[in-house]
């Protein structure tokens, strides 16, 4: 692929894999220099900044860079140790090669240098952390939901102690108030917002990009407390072949291919297959429940990238999936379905989805471009728990259309644009022994099934003009206006701003408004899971669930200090967050133990989220990060205003991370998290109840891994290494369809010490 890097540069990097509208701001190129025999080859670890500048970037592994453009140079410095260094001037170029010569001077040269895993940009506008995919090597890593184990801004829990289903957390707030794109597009909501984290291989992603509060108002109106944009495999800079073989001790294994070739001077295609199955019951807190469902996933996804040479960019990609989760008692078998016999659960999930773009930069006006993206989903959810069933099908159609110019300087720019959603859901829940209760009004109605359709079409438009101010200030202000076919008129507005007080300190603020309308069952799956009777009441609307879309303002801060400590670089990260909901639909599980209680806001819901965060490299080779967070997120439910359930108040972080010069890797992260709130369960027997609040407890995961050259790279490690687990996770296991069973009041881990094993394997 290092020809095609060469030959198409790199100008799809930004328009196919990032914001189409960014790439008109962007420098983007690729380092090289020549081999032995005189063919290109990259140059990763280069320094690329602007003269007179702060504003810089080193190339990534395949020697490509990407680097904002600034009004107060319009020439690049590109250097390396061992190179002569070189000054290009960049005007309208849209991408550029840069061949550094070997420095003749020096009789041997010892290159030492090092790119961060994870890092924050001084120059960007919006609060934006990017995990590369070294950041991602330090774990297992097996999937989306299991990528922010080195992160201390992202938590991610089981929802319930049988399905293994994951659910991740920012601000305190839970996953479907963070916008997850794939891609800039969008990703994990719908029906797909409660599995949909795990079905993003962690082999297939090349870098997230992690955002706290609102976003840009071009990505929608549904974030929240939060975006994180996952950027896939991609032809220009994906290796011809990856495999990746993973084993764990209780008999989980993947094998994951990425498969990439060029076709053509304008063409190349990447194939990504994944397949994973848990073949073996395991139940280690004996409690006859298997700690895992038995499945198997089979997941794959073909991506087409066509450059045309003359500003035209286009990708279109197609995927499949297929899951399969069954569990419950370890006797259970798939015929006690929906019998008293033994109690068991099964999910099934089918996914086709295509998705395309298509771009065009105007010849000698870098700063105009205008670009479409198409998404288009069907999705199948089948499932049941015990003597419920919950089954669902969504239709779902996205359409952004986003151009991008200057208004009379670079100073002054824009990205405007029209969108559309479609989303059509045919949702069913059922249960045979009449535990169904909604409000109509005039009391509650006792029913043994709800039928959930709906069908919501949003034309939308946005506007969003930045203002930069030599390096010092950047204001982003945006607004969009979409029209719901079923709750009226939605307004977003939204602002951040970034003052760099000095080179080494900036300040940003954020403020804005999110909406989404909340699946609120596929987002609550653990209640199902439950013998709680399901009560919708304090309705608000006709449609859907019976509620009116969630509603927020997110208002931000956050100070960036680098530094400098013994010819080491570092970094202090202190932000602090307010979300402040005027709308939401609320569960309450406190009302009464045997009553999972849905209803619409009727007082205040907010979180307050303090977070310090500093990184350094103690010693050559040996990185430190260090994490201190303080959450205050309460909500008002029947008994009144109330701290959030399963929810840690304080946790604090660490991570070291060590690589020897032959290439062995160290990491080792631990995990402190402070006591939770556990909902109100007086009402069970004795045997039943549960304290009112966690312990805290300790959670430390290791890994080693050696690189052998550049090809093969093994890693052994160990997930929860004190082999900490919450004693009786579930309540009345030995009674499942009595009132009192209920798998959802987890805090903790409710497996073991767990041991795991791989291999990679990737051809340049």
């Amino acid at each position: 692929m290092k020809a095609f890097c060469s030959r198409v540069t790199v100008t799809a990097v930004m328009l196919l894999g990032m914001h189409w509208s960014a790439q008109a701001q962007s420098v983007l190129g690729v380092v090289v220099s020549k081999d032995s025999q005189g063919k290109d080859e990259p140059v990763p670890g280069a320094n690329v900044y602007w003269l007179g500048t702060t504003q810089g970037t080193t190339t990534r592994g395949n020697g490509v860079f990407i680097l904002e453009r600034t009004p107060a140079s319009t020439k690049l410095i590109v250097s390396f140790v061992g190179m002569k260094p070189d000054t290009i001037t960049v005007t309208d170029q849209t991408n550029i090669k840069i061949e550094l010569m070997p420095d003749d001077q020096l009789a041997e040269v010892v290159v030492v240098g090092r790119t961060p895993s994870t890092s924050f940009d001084q120059s960007k506008g919006i609060n934006t952390q990017v995990m590369t995919e070294k950041e991602l090597f330090k774990a297992a890593c097996c999937n989306l939901s299991e990528s922010f184990e080195t992160n201390p801004s992202v938590d991610v829990a089981f929802t319930d102690a049988i399905t293994g289903t994951r659910q991740i957390q920012m601000l305190g707030l839970s996953g479907p108030n963070t916008l997850i794109s794939v891609e800039n597009m969008p990703g994990v909501r719908g029906l797909a917002s409660s599995q949909g984290i795990q079905f993003i291989p962690g082999t297939w992603i090349n870098s997230i990009e992690v955002t706290k509060g609102v976003g840009s108002v071009v990505n929608g109106y549904e974030s929240i407390a939060g975006q994180i944009n996952v950027e896939l495999k991609k032809p220009e800079e994906s290796e011809k072949l990856y495999a990746n073989l993973y084993l764990n001790q209780s008999g989980r294994s993947e094998l994951n291919l990425n498969l990439t070739a060029m076709t053509g001077n304008k063409w190349a295609t990447t194939v990504l297959l994944h397949g994973s199955m848990r073949p073996f019951k395991m139940d280690q807190n004996n409690d006859h429940f298997l700690d895992f469902p038995t499945g198997s996933q089979l997941n794959a996804i073909n991506r087409w990238v066509y450059h045309s040479g003359n500003g035209w960019l286009a990708q279109i990609g197609v995927g499949v999936l297929r899951d399969t989760k069954l569990g419950g008692e370890e006797h259970f078998t798939e015929e006690d379905k929906l019998t008293t016999t033994n109690y068991g659960f099964e999910i099934n999930t089918n996914r086709l989805n295509a998705w395309g773009k298509i771009g065009y930069q105007f010849p000698g006006k870098p700063y105009q471009s205008v670009g479409l993206q198409l998404a288009a989903t069907r999705y199948d959810h089948e499932s049941y728990f015990g003597l419920t069933t919950h089954n669902a099908t969504e239709h779902y159609g996205y359409a952004n259309l986003i151009y991008q110019s200057i208004i009379g300087t670079t100073d002054h720019t824009f990205k405007t644009g029209l969108s559309f959603m479609y989303d059509a859901v045919d949702e069913t829940l059922a249960n045979s022994t009449n535990i169904i209760w909604i409000d109509k009004g005039n009391g509650l109605t006792n029913v043994t099934s709800l039928n959930f359709d709906r069908t919501e079409y949003l034309p939308g438009a946005f506007v969003e003009y930045t203002y930069h101010y030599r390096d010092k200030v950047t204001l982003i202000a945006g607004a969009r206006v979409d029209q719901h076919n079923l709750f009226g008129t939605i307004f977003t507005p939204r602002l951040h701003t970034r003052w760099g007080i000095t080179p080494l300190t900036t300040l940003r603020l954020s403020a804005g408004k999110g909406t989404r309308v909340a699946n609120i069952i596929t987002e609550n799956t653990s209640v199902l899971a439950t013998s709680r009777s399901l009560i919708f009441s304090k309705q608000q609307s006709p449609y859907a669930y019976g509620y009116r879309p969630d509603e927020a303002w997110n208002f931000g801060v956050n100070l960036l200090q680098d530094f400098t400590l013994d010819y080491r670089p570092g970094s202090i990260t202190l932000d602090y967050y307010y979300t402040d909901f005027k709308n939401q639909v609320v569960l309450d599980l406190d009302k009464s133990t045997r009553e999972a209680n849905f209803t619409g806001l009727d007082g205040k819901s907010y979180s307050h989220s303090l977070q310090l965060q500093v990184d350094y490299e103690l010693i050559r080779r040996l990185d430190l990060r260090l994490s201190y967070r303080l959450l205050d997120v309460q909500t008002t439910y029947f008994d009144g205003l109330l701290q959030r359930p399963l929810i840690a108040r304080d946790r604090a972080f660490a991570n070291l991370a060590y690589e020897t010069k032959d290439k062995w890797k160290f990491d080792v992260t631990v995990q402190w998290y402070g006591q939770q709130r556990i909902p109100n369960t007086t009402e069970n027997p004795e045997a039943y109840q549960r304290p009112t609040a966690s312990p805290d407890y300790v959670l430390m995961n290791s890994q080693v891994t050696k690189d052998f050259k550049s090809k093969w790279s093994v890693y052994l490690g160990v997930e929860n290494l004190t082999n900490y687990r919450v004693d009786d996770p579930i309540i009345a296991a030995d009674q499942p369809f009595s009132p009192y069973f209920d798998s959802s009041l987890v805090w903790g881990p409710i497996f073991g010490r767990m041991f795991y094993t791989g291999v990679r394997w990737r051809i340049q």
